[in-house]
């Protein structure tokens, strides 16, 4: 390439296998053959005989064997995110709160779903046993909290908990209290057998009333004594629960303290920070308040995923106080000895952000995942990770070139840039005539000419790849475009618009060829087949349209029962795949009839792609995973 790659501040890592193709095979959705990444971290929870531990993820609950750090099981069920998890105090139940505003609670050796409480009307953010394990309770978004009889499986009673939603409950060691925090920002202490209020924590307050401050955690001591928080603006609060009176502020030279976690004998105090250097853990002796040792808690130098490292997820003590265990931005789960500070086990897989698309070099033999903030190259065939490089300017849309090295992807900050993994670099196009960003990124079949489509106007940008200037604008529509797409085997773009056309051009000449205008609603997705003679259309209200190139005629109209969202023909043109949000169909191209259904993912799905020999079909959506479906052939 002619042009001059600058020097790009990346983090690219080496890795081995985030899984292991035997350990994750009893856990695929029917028709997968493999998973790439186990789902964003919003809880942990520590067994009571510390053998197992609990993550709740965006895909369903972990169990994981805290000797090994190796999967036991994974407990699907809820429709969406599960938020939180917590074991019985005899171990032998595990509760869990999803995004799908249910409880359910599993027998924890098993895995065994014993049954589902329902009554919430929001996502459940928190559940916590009392300490007789009689009685669960539960905090919702839709700002109440929930008591419910275990053992029978009855709402006990409702009380109204903060406005905007409640974040946490926790119980006191001896059952009698119920802390909660909420998006209101005020800690509230209950009186946990009427349900009445026994005092509020409120830090300070603005004169128009509202708290300076936000919290991000909260933590009961083992005594019952004190609670604590963890502040936005990097302090952690001890209030003497006996008195309702602040006890101290801990500062952390931080930009806040994302976790706090008192340890089994209520001495220490950990806490997970954000720093300079990367998420860190501290320790702190509770009686005197002095910062007694903290270590680095999650991957240094730049992002790994979801753009950043510097903060901890989650922090949990086990019940004998021999490991702390933390979950953090960079998609790891780390057992440490919180005497030394040195991990015993890693986790890895759980990345934080969503899957916004998928590719396939030519060759086959690499698998590009591209997320909000990374890119990633896998090895297919293994699951193993080959290289991660982080990306601190975001990932709102990219096209993999058909040299196999090179990416095009447009940041968040409004700029298209190169990325060439070879040589770590990148290089820079400035948008022009006022774009605020692209919403399409295309290569023509020899790598070239790169296409973008403007995101909020009608414009469509040709880039040379070589030197990397403009080379044409086409002009045409009259909405915004929202996906542009190259004819494998000719000079010719399609565009897909919010007008409702598609437009195919000459990109030698700018000239518009062809107008179809047949849709019902705006465009939202274009493929053509491998012959190029063929392009699928999908547009806004759920149709499938198949198109000639040449004559322009409308061949065949598929109407998915739930809608199509993106399109991607198999390799030899025989099959197409389309994506609604959460369901993937396979239709033979000749007859229109539908040949295979896929489900497994939880949320939207984002991006589609076949396999180079047609055997594959790759998915990810906001789950962060990636599925890789069986194809029948």
């Amino acid at each position: 390439m002619k042009r001059v790659f600058t020097s790009l501040a990346l983090l690219l890592i080496f890795s081995q296998s985030a899984f292991t193709q035997e350990d994750m095979k009893n856990y695929l959705p029917e028709g997968a053959k493999a998973r790439i990444g186990k789902g964003y971290v919003y809880d942990m929870a520590f067994s009571p005989d510390n053998t197992q531990l609990a993550v709740a993820s965006k895909i369903g609950i972990w169990l994981y064997d805290t000797e090994t750090g190796e999967p036991v099981r994974l407990l699907a069920g809820h429709t969406s995110y599960v938020g939180c998890v917590a074991f019985s105090p005899d171990g032998g139940t595990l509760a869990s709160g999803g995004y799908d505003k249910t409880l359910r609670l599993w027998n924890a050796h098993t895995g065994e779903h014993k049954t589902t409480l329902t009554g919430h009307t929001e996502s459940i953010y928190s559940v916590a046993f009392s300490p007789d394990g009689e009685t669960l309770a539960s905090g919702s978004r839709d700002e109440y909290i929930k008591f419910w009889d275990v053992r029978m499986g009855e709402l006990l009673r409702t009380m109204p908990g903060h406005a905007g939603g409640v974040y946490t409950v926790v119980y006191s060691s001896d059952g009698r209290t119920l802390a909660s925090y909420g998006s209101d920002r005020r800690i509230h202490v209950w009186d946990a057998a009427t349900g009445e209020v026994v005092m509020g924590l409120d830090p300070e307050f603005d004169d128009d009333g509202l708290q300076l401050d936000r919290i991000y955690s909260i933590g009961y001591s083992p005594d019952g004594q004190r609670l604590a928080s963890g502040n936005s603006d990097g302090t952690i609060q001890l209030w003497d629960i006996r008195t309702g009176q602040l006890q101290s502020t801990l500062l952390t030279d931080s930009r806040g303290v994302t976790s706090v976690t008192f340890s089994p004998d209520g001495q220490v105090l950990a806490s997970g920070v954000s720093v300079e250097k990367g998420a860190t853990i501290q320790f702190w002796n509770v009686a005197s308040g002095e910062r007694l040792k903290s270590f680095i808690g999650s991957t240094d130098g730049g992002p790994i995923d979801g753009g950043r490292t510097d903060r901890i997820t989650s922090l949990v003590f086990s019940m004998d106080g021999g490991t702390l265990v933390s979950a953090s931005d960079d998609g790891t789960i780390r057992l440490w000895d919180p005497v030394t500070g040195t991990p015993s086990r890693t986790i890895t897989g759980h990345w934080t952000s969503t899957v916004r698309d998928v590719m396939y070099a030519s060759h086959g033999r690499i698998l590009a995942c591209a997320r909000t903030y990374s890119l990633q190259l896998w090895e297919p065939r293994t699951g193993k990770l080959l290289k991660s490089v982080g990306l601190k300017e975001g990932i709102a849309c990219i096209a993999y070139s058909p040299d196999n090295v090179t990416f095009a992807y447009e940041t968040f900050g409004g700029s298209v840039r190169f990325l060439d993994v070879n040589a770590d670099a990148h290089d820079e196009i400035t948008l022009i005539a006022d774009a605020k960003g692209v919403s399409s990124l295309d290569f023509n079949r020899d790598g070239s000419v790169l296409a973008g489509s403007s995101y909020d106007n009608d414009i469509i940008y040709l880039w040379n790849v070589d030197t990397g200037e403009l080379r044409k604008t086409l002009e045409g529509h009259i909405d915004r475009v929202q996906h542009v797409a190259f004819s494998p085997n000719r000079l010719i773009l399609a565009s897909g618009s919010d007008d409702g056309t598609i437009r195919l051009w000459d990109i030698n000449t700018g000239d518009t060829i062809n107008i179809f205008d047949g849709h019902a609603d705006r465009i939202r997705h274009l493929a053509f087949s491998p012959t190029g003679q063929t392009l699928a259309s999908a547009d806004g209200d759920g149709a499938i349209e198949l198109w000639d190139i040449t004559t322009g005629e409308l061949l065949k109209t598929i109407t998915p029962a739930s809608g199509a969202f993106f399109t991607a023909y198999s390799p030899d043109g025989e099959t197409l795949a389309s994506s609604d949000r959460e369901v993937i169909h396979l239709w033979d191209v000749d007859s229109g009839e539908l040949l295979q259904t896929f489900t497994g993912h939880v949320g939207s799905i984002y991006a589609i792609a076949f396999s180079p020999d047609g055997r594959t079909l790759t998915s990810g959506g906001s789950d962060g995973t990636l599925l890789l479906w069986e194809v029948t052939q």
